[in-house]
């Protein structure tokens, strides 16, 4: 009886011995199947992702449209700047309920950049309920940005603008307005119209160069709002050669001559100033009616000369037509002695024609 007993005692012992080994084995298999099941959380695969240097997103067109202005080339490089300049980050977006894959938002600081797709490729079941998924990244794509920039410019019709470097066709041109101050000289010579660029839906701001009629680049003043940048240019000024300026000087000076009666021939018709203006023009009409009615009331003087002479505000329009203020005082001694000063201060618009500067308006 001892002897049996002492039998059943070394089974129970081997019994017990496999059933702790058996155990051991479940837990050291329950603690290897929660090791993998967490290292299989598809985190674990965005964080190393974002943290891998020099990140570049695909520029996927199937995903991303752009306009003429906007290359991939362009938007991948600010992209990279971004990425450069801020600390990356992702967000869960959603899952696909047909082939399991998840999609995730990639940000830089707070400014969405692109999105991850990670798809399951295989999946294993430990322990009944525990499935394992071997994650892959199958898109890393660059956001599509919704363009909220635009661009307004208004200049000349004449001057040349530029969005990222590309000209702007006449396609842009949303509005023309004729310049008021050269209807005249409109009649004589082509002259320039205000014409308005509109481009909207831009990804990014645009960088914008406005280039005048002899193509020298203008430097950029903007009003930016919302998004939008907002630019207006008038006909810019220049500096007047020596010899324009002896060519305006000489042609202002005779026409005021010629009502201060400081011009032969002035009294008989207003051929002494025809060819200061163009054939037609309203000048020489006016010039005529005060020849016949009001010559008479400028006080007899000698000695005429002209000081405080200047030409300012001179613009080119193009090379059919330009604008300046002259400026000078005229001294005239009266008859008893006294010197009298006429004062002329006034903008002129010359036109070309036939190779000759000639007077257009006066304003």
């Amino acid at each position: 009886m001892k002897k049996k007993s002492g039998k059943i005692k070394v089974i129970y012992m081997i019994y017990l011995a496999v059933l702790i080994l058996l155990m051991m084995i479940f837990l050291w298999y329950a603690r290897k199947t929660l090791i993998l099941y967490e290292a299989s959380q598809p985190q674990y695969l965005m964080d190393a992702l974002i943290a891998t240097p020099g990140l570049t997103l695909s520029m996927n067109t199937a995903v991303l449209t752009f306009n003429e202005f906007e290359t991939p080339e362009d938007y991948q490089e600010q992209l990279k700047l971004l990425l450069e300049d801020n600390a990356l980050q992702y967000h869960f977006l959603k899952e696909s309920y047909t082939d399991g894959s998840l999609t995730y938002g990639i940000y830089a600081g707070e400014t969405p950049i692109g999105t991850a797709v990670l798809k399951p490729v295989s999946t294993i079941t430990r322990l009944i309920a525990i499935p394992i998924t071997d994650w892959k990244l199958v898109a890393l794509d660059a956001y599509e940005a919704h363009g909220d920039y635009s661009a307004s410019i208004t200049v000349p019709d004449n001057y040349t603008v530029r969005i990222n470097d590309i000209p702007l066709t006449r396609t842009y041109v949303t509005e023309r307005t004729p310049y008021e101050e050269l209807e005249y000289s409109a009649a004589y010579v082509s002259v320039p119209e205000q014409v308005t660029y509109q481009v909207s839906g831009l990804k990014q701001p645009a960088q914008i160069t406005i280039l005048d009629a002899d193509d020298c680049e203008l430097s950029i003043s903007s009003n930016v709002s919302d998004g939008s940048v907002v630019l207006c240019y008038f006909p810019a000024e220049k500096e007047i050669s020596a010899e324009l300026s002896s060519i305006v000087l000489e042609a202002v000076e005779t026409y005021s001559n010629f009502f201060s009666r400081d011009l032969p021939g002035c009294r008989e018709s207003v051929d002494p100033i025809r060819g200061l203006f163009p054939e037609d023009s309203i000048y020489l009409t006016l010039a005529d009616q005060y020849r016949r009615e009001d010559m008479q009331i400028f006080s007899s003087h000698t000695d005429t000369q002209f000081i405080n002479e200047s030409i300012t505000e001179y613009i080119p329009y193009n090379d059919q037509c330009f604008s300046c203020r002259v400026s000078f005082d005229k001294s005239m001694t009266l008859s008893g002695g006294r010197e009298m000063i006429d004062t002329t201060d006034n903008v002129y618009y010359f036109v070309l024609q036939d190779g000759n500067w000639l007077i257009a308006d006066i304003r």
